[in-house]
């Protein structure tokens, strides 16, 4: 299975903030809203967590696979709802605050975590099969000799 690791993390980040900084932008500009600098540092914050939290699905490999998505969810939300809640600190949520955040978070989260895991369960397929290949002339090699 691939495993994001090293470089891909910070370049599979930079990807998702510019996917979704584009995308809040044309949302912006229809709705005719300006763009806040604080909700540009929220999505490459959210970008992170989830990032990060996708790329540690292979220490959860035992799980079984639906179980394993929503606990990953789950920990991103948390750590997503935990730094609105720190941030609430220096600036105060507004009122449905929470709501929008888990809305706003939510959506992309699924958008890019079938993304990730039609990647990673392909990468799966993919070794299990050449692993079947292997196996299959290893047999042939012992039946010749």
């Amino acid at each position: 299975m691939k495993i994001l690791k090293g470089i891909e993390i910070p370049i599979t980040i930079c990807v998702s903030y510019t996917i979704l900084s584009l995308i809040n932008t044309m949302f912006d500009l229809i709705k005719g809203r300006d763009t806040n600098p604080a909700n540009s540092l929220m999505v490459l914050l959210f970008s992170s967590i989830a990032v990060i939290v996708l790329s540690m699905h292979h220490l959860f490999d035992e799980w079984n696979p639906i179980l394993m998505i929503i606990v990953q969810y789950a920990i991103a939300m948390g750590l997503v709802m935990l730094v609105v809640y720190l941030g609430s600190f220096i600036e105060p949520v507004s009122e449905g605050g929470y709501r929008e955040v888990f809305v706003s978070f939510t959506i992309p989260y699924i958008i890019g975590s079938v993304f990730y895991y039609i990647e990673v369960f392909h990468s799966a397929y993919k070794q299990n099969r050449l692993l079947q290949e292997i196996k299959k002339e290893a047999e042939q090699e012992i039946l010749k000799n």
